[in-house]
This record gives C-alpha cells, structure tokens and sequence, in this order.
C-alpha cells in the first residue's frame, strides 16, 4: 500500500513598481487611493511600503509582466490584497486639495 500526498504550496506575488513586497520583511502596508475624477469614478491605486517614492511617480501595484494593475473600486484593490496575503487592520480617509483619498492599513497575514 503507498500513500501518496498532494501539496499546494501558495505563492503570493505583489509588485509595486519592480519590487514583490511579499519578499520584503515588511509587516504593514498602506493601501492608497485617490479620486482621479470630478465624478468619483475613476480611482488611482498605490502602495506605501516605505520605500522612498520617485519624484511624479506612485507606487503602483504591477501585474508579473510589469503593467500596472487597473482597479475597479478600492474594494477591488483590498479584495485582491486580501488574496495574495495581506489582511485589513484599519482605514482612514481624507481630503488633499479637492480630491478625495482613501487609506486602508494592511497587515501580511
């Protein structure tokens, strides 16, 4: 009689710019994003892991081929954290100049 076992082993992938902040001895992150339109539907999605931001340039989250990632909805953008191991702790939102940003405090799970 042989056993044979079966495992899935979960690789999370999330690039911000060229970096997977999976790999990166982080434990939170902000999840960012801002009202791009007069009309509150077009959103822009970044992430702060600390890294120094370059000047006129967001960290945006990138597929594995190096394209930016687009979102619907912020809860699009936290629904696709959530999958690739990153959990919600806390949010805040406020208003910098007429445009409205939501901050979403994220813990790798």
């Amino acid at each position: 009689m042989s056993i044979v076992l079966f495992t899935h082993a979960s690789y999370s992938q999330v690039f911000v710019e060229e970096q997977n902040i999976n790999e990166l001895d982080i434990q939170y992150i902000e999840l960012v994003g801002v009202n791009s339109s007069m009309f509150g539907v077009k959103i822009k999605i970044f992430v702060d892991y600390g890294a120094p931001v370059k000047f006129m340039k967001g960290a945006k989250i990138k597929n594995s081929s190096g394209k930016d990632m687009k979102f619907n909805t912020m809860m699009h953008a936290l629904n696709f954290m959530y999958e690739n191991n990153w959990k919600y702790v806390n949010y805040t939102e406020t208003i910098v100049g007429s445009k409205l940003r939501y901050v979403y405090l994220l813990e790798k799970k």
